[in-house]
């Protein structure tokens, strides 16, 4: 069993680690929430940022953080879910 998402392949991080550090428990500098959020965003596939997405943090940090999502498509994506998160309180998914 891989202990590693396909899309940390860069680096010797562990999920566990990961999950830690997008949670907000962790950090490995200069690997922080913001990092992680970032990372999650642009290389993972959608149900996995479905399965993992730190809500209240999304919704408070992705203003700020859609600038630096290189990718047009996903920035545009991930828009419209924090849009819809902000408009459907409660729901996920």
């Amino acid at each position: 069993m891989n202990d590693r998402f396909a899309w940390l392949w860069d680096t010797d991080m562990g999920n566990s680690i990961f999950d830690g550090i997008l949670r907000g428990r962790d950090a490995e500098p200069p690997r922080d929430f913001r990092w992680a959020l970032l990372r999650l965003i642009e290389y993972a596939p959608y149900r996995e940022i479905q399965r993992l997405l730190p809500r209240a943090r999304f919704l408070r940090e992705w203003p700020e953080l859609a600038q630096h999502v290189r990718s047009r498509t996903r920035r545009e994506g991930m828009d419209f879910l924090h849009q819809w998160f902000t408009e459907h309180p409660g729901t996920h998914g």
